[in-house]
């Protein structure tokens, strides 16, 4: 055996060809004949008409519908233009909603129409009657990845070429394994089956054939006002029929090979699918959480542009525990009654991962409770084509899938953004419902989504350029209206001042608010913008204020210090070669606290002025640029006068030997140095502050100090010390 086979649909069987009753349904159908306005408090009826008319031209009257609603007749306006012009009416201020108005025929003469009431119920349908004469589903092919299909003639005019991927040939039950033939021979299941194959069989219950696949394709695409049977909600949308499950279900490997195969991915042993999906359509489950590979076939189905919708599941529990419908990015589909509540079977969200969406599954309170649907009269292999109810989140999966084709066709956008659309136009569950806590975003209403136009962000606030080292760093606010559903990224481009435009890549697609622009050239302007991104697109963009990416400058040298005056000094200055804005110095005295950095302009020459003559001081200098202060030069100058005499003149003596010390004089000059002497006799240099004398004969005797610098002499300043 291949493997253990965990897969099952999402169905709970009614009965094989019911009787259902026939009267027609009306519903909105036909050509448009103008357009419905809702109009925001304090705008007129005459301001609504006049409005409608500046967009589309010539208006021939219009009727109140409601209090504050207005229908305005617009003659000759085809779908299309009446599209284009709901976006425009519906930026202008006055006007809250825009819908389209149309003519009034018999929905479809499909004989039980009137009994889809999951298309229709006020409660649980999805709507779809309003939503016709918007979109069908042309041009949209759906994969139905189930048991595969009969020959239908509810079904035929949509078929597309399919491919049966079940691998376990005793499971297709057609006699071969994978092939491009994807008719379900039927997967009925006898007790001969499981006596006989009881490795693949053991533990299946014995049942007829379901013809699952074939029930959940005309709930999808069933073909409408052809007098036959019923309509599926995308009437005019393609079937791509896969085969993944046969007797007693199937395996998840066959189920990511169908999902691979129907969105246009390779399958070994298989031609390509000309005809690649653009929903996908899963009405089966596993009670298992969301194998790796699964969700590897789904992220590649996405990535290819086919929106993935499937079945929550029947085990009345949640969708953690379900494949795929426990699966990420996916349309998780939970099942609801004609009344609006939770299926009791359904499963449902968890804490903080709701389902997406909910839609009508049916129940078994009354045979007319399930959804009707194509399927086989024959017990075990086809016999001919019927009519039966069926219920479970398998029906109401279809039922989602079908909108997205509805949806795509309309407004075409990516399957995130099908997804985040659908779910943002759910309705509410009415009141009295009991789905509550993890249900999810509402009941599918698939009119509205056609109807209501999704919004991209609007502009991001407070947007931020600084200049660094060959890079720009931006930064910027969350936009103040997200549009529909959240903000999923933002677009950031620059340029030098006037140029073109240059995307900076963004890989992870971040919501981060903030952005290094590197390699960027110093001493060059740019300018910057930013947009915020959303799944329906990107909103307008903000743009910076001009920057200049600059450098710290480089470090300033003192070449030479004169003196051009006693109380001044004149420095030459080796400086950066660029990226210089002005001249920073500051000066301090020796022994006080750092003076103030004062600011000049370039230049190599310096003059500082103010010096206290004489005496030490230090001077730094540095320069400076939009970015800071490069490094800084430091020199030690005094203006070239006499030294002071010392002060603090000491004599210690013990017996011959006599310790001389003293404090130097506030003028130093630069170069200070000392010479010592006892009485008339010679002196003694010394460039420290202190010296001892010996052999100095007893009794008093005078000790003289003076000092000296590159100046010349100070005066002598001496003491007379007895022993």
């Amino acid at each position: 055996m291949r493997g253990t086979r965990l897969l099952t649909a999402a169905v709970v069987l009614g009965t094989a060809g019911a009787v259902l009753s026939m009267p027609p349904a009306v519903a909105a159908d036909g050509p448009v004949v103008g357009l419905v306005i809702t109009r925001e408090s304090g705008t007129t009826a005459r301001e609504a008409e006049s409005l409608v008319g500046d967009v589309v031209g010539d208006v021939e009257g219009r009727t109140p519908v409601a209090p504050g609603v207005t229908a305005v007749e617009t003659p000759g306006l085809t779908v299309t233009e009446a599209q284009q012009a709901i976006k425009e009416l519906q930026r202008l201020d006055g006007i809250a909603e825009v819908g389209v108005d149309t003519k009034v025929t018999a929905a479809s003469n499909d004989p039980y129409f009137a009994d889809q009431w999951s298309l229709t119920h006020p409660l649980s349908g999805a709507q779809a009657e309003s939503a016709w004469t918007t979109a069908t589903g042309a041009g949209q092919v759906i994969a139905v990845i189930d048991t595969g299909i009969t020959a239908h003639e509810d079904l035929a005019p949509n078929l597309l070429p399919g491919a049966d991927l079940i691998a376990n040939t005793l499971v297709a039950n057609d006699g071969d394994a994978r092939d491009s033939d994807p008719s379900d021979p039927g997967d009925w299941v006898e007790s001969a089956d499981i006596t006989a194959h009881p490795d693949e069989f053991e533990g299946c219950p014995t049942l007829a054939s379901s013809w699952h696949g074939t029930h959940v394709a005309g709930l999808a695409a069933a073909v409408r006002d052809n007098a036959k049977g019923i309509a599926g909600i995308a009437p005019d949308a393609k079937i791509l029929p896969v085969r993944a499950l046969g007797k007693c279900g199937g395996t998840m490997s066959d189920v990511a090979a169908a999902i691979t195969w129907a969105s246009g991915g390779e399958v070994p042993g298989l031609p390509v699918n000309q005809n690649p999906a653009d929903v996908i359509n899963l009405s089966l489950s596993s009670s298992v959480t969301c194998q790796p590979f699964v969700q590897a076939a789904i992220d590649e189905a996405i990535g290819r542009g086919a929106t993935v919708v499937a079945a929550a599941g029947n085990r009345f529990g949640t969708i953690e525990n379900a494949s795929p419908g426990g699966c990420y990015d996916i349309i998780a589909v939970g099942a609801l009654s004609r009344s609006g509540s939770r299926a009791n079977y359904s499963n449902q969200g968890v804490a903080g991962r709701d389902l997406p969406i909910f839609a009508a599954g049916g129940t078994a309170l009354t045979e007319t409770d399930g959804l009707v649907s194509t399927v086989d009269s024959g017990a075990k292999v086809p016999a001919g084509d019927s009519y039966t109810p069926y219920y479970g989140t398998s029906m109401a999966t279809p039922l989602v899938a079908g909108a997205a084709a509805l949806l795509q066709q309309a407004r075409p956008m990516s399957p995130a953004a099908v997804a985040e659309h659908l779910r943002d136009t759910t309705r509410p569950f009415p009141v009295g419902s009991n789905c509550t806590g993890s249900c999810g975003a509402g009941i599918l209403d698939v009119s509205r989504a056609l109807t209501i136009a999704p919004r991209v962000p609007g502009p991001v606030g407070g947007l931020t350029a600084t200049g660094a080292d060959g890079a720009v760093s931006l930064s910027w606010d969350e936009p103040g209206d997200p549009g529909t559903g959240a903000v999923t990224g933002y677009a950031v481009e620059y340029r030098q001042a006037g140029g073109q435009w240059v995307g900076s890549p963004d890989p992870w697609n971040s919501t981060l608010r903030q952005k290094l622009l590197q390699d960027l050239a110093n001493g060059v302007t740019y300018e910057a913008r930013v947009a915020a991104k959303n799944v329906f697109g990107q909103g307008p963009w903000t743009v910076s204020a001009p920057v200049t990416p600059l450098a710290l400058p480089g470090a300033t040298q003192i070449r030479t210090v004169t003196y051009p005056s006693k109380t001044s000094a004149r420095l030459e200055l080796r400086l950066p070669a660029e990226n210089i804005s002005g001249v920073q110095f500051r000066v301090t005295r020796l022994g006080r606290q750092p003076g103030q950095w004062q600011e000049t302009s370039a230049g190599t020459r310096l003059r500082v002025s103010g010096l206290a003559r004489g005496v030490r001081h230090t001077v730094e200098v540095r320069v400076f640029n939009e970015r800071g202060a490069g490094t800084a030069a430091s020199r030690q100058v005094a203006t070239p006068v006499k030294p002071g005499a010392v002060k603090a003149l000491r004599v210690k003596r013990s017996g011959a030997k006599a310790t001389v010390s003293w404090q130097p004089p506030t003028r130093t000059g630069m170069d200070v140095r000392y010479r010592v002497r006892v009485g008339k006799g010679d002196w003694r240099a010394t460039t420290a502050e202190k010296m001892v004398l010996r052999k100095v004969a007893a009794g008093p005797a005078r000790f003289e100090v003076r000092s000296r610098n590159e100046a010349g002499l100070g005066p002598v300043a001496y003491i007379v010390k007895r022993k």
